[in-house]
C-alpha cells in the first residue's frame, strides 16, 4: 500500500507568484514610459494587458491530488454459501472474511454488500428475475479490528439475504447467480 501524496497537478506556488509579480513589474513600467510620453490611450492598453496576465494566471495554482486512502491490496472472499433461496424460506446469513495482502497495518471499520446483478439460469423462462427479487438484510457489517500487514485477517458476518416475495411469477429465479460486491472500508495506519 502506498499512501504517498500524488504529484502536483498544477504550477508550484512560488513560480506562479514569481511570473505574477515579474508580470506586473513589466506591466508598472509600461504604464510609467506610456504616461510620460502619452496621455490616455497607452494607460487604457496597458490596463487591458494588466486584466490580460491576471486571466491568464487564473485564480491560482491548482492543489495537489490528494490519496485518501490507497487500499488496492485487501482481499474479501465470502465464506457462506447462498442455497435454498426460495420463497417463504428464511433468509441465509452472509458471512465471509478480509485479507490484509498490504505491507501496511490497516483498520477496517466495516464491510458493506450489495447485489449487482443477477444472471438467470439457462433455459429459465424469458420474464427474467433482478434483484428486486431478493432482499438484501443488514448489508452493513462491522468489523472494527486493525489488521496486521502481510495477511492479517477478519471475519464479518451480520448480513444476510432472502427471497422476495411477489405476486407475480417468479420461476425464472430458480437456480439464477446472485452477484455480490463486496466493500471494506479501511483506514491505513502505519
Amino acid at each position: 500500500m502506498n499512501c504517498d501524496p500524488l504529484p502536483r497537478t498544477g504550477p508550484d506556488d512560488l513560480v506562479l507568484l514569481l511570473i505574477v509579480a515579474l508580470a506586473c513589474v513589466v506591466v508598472g513600467a509600461v504604464l510609467v514610459g506610456l504616461a510620460r510620453r502619452r496621455r490616455g490611450a497607452p494607460v487604457t492598453l496597458a490596463t487591458v494587458v494588466l486584466v490580460g496576465v491576471a486571466l491568464l494566471v487564473g485564480p491560482g495554482a491548482a492543489p495537489p491530488a490528494q490519496a485518501v486512502y490507497c487500499v488496492n491490496s485487501l482481499t474479501v472472499t465470502q465464506t457462506s454459501t447462498m442455497a435454498g433461496l426460495a420463497p417463504g424460506v428464511a433468509p441465509v446469513p452472509i458471512t465471509g472474511r478480509v485479507v490484509n495482502n498490504g505491507p501496511d497495518s490497516t483498520y477496517i471499520d466495516v464491510v458493506t454488500v450489495e447485489i449487482t446483478s443477477v444472471t438467470s439460469a439457462q433455459g429459465a423462462p424469458a420474464a427474467g428475475c433482478d434483484a428486486s427479487d431478493y432482499l438484501l438484510l443488514e448489508a452493513t457489517m462491522a468489523v472494527g479490528k486493525t489488521l496486521r500487514p502481510g495477511g492479517g485477517a477478519a471475519p464479518f458476518s451480520g448480513a444476510s439475504i432472502g427471497f422476495a416475495n411477489k405476486a407475480i411469477n417468479q420461476d425464472a429465479c430458480q437456480h439464477a447467480t446472485i452477484h455480490l460486491r463486496y466493500t471494506a472500508n479501511p483506514v491505513s495506519r502505519q
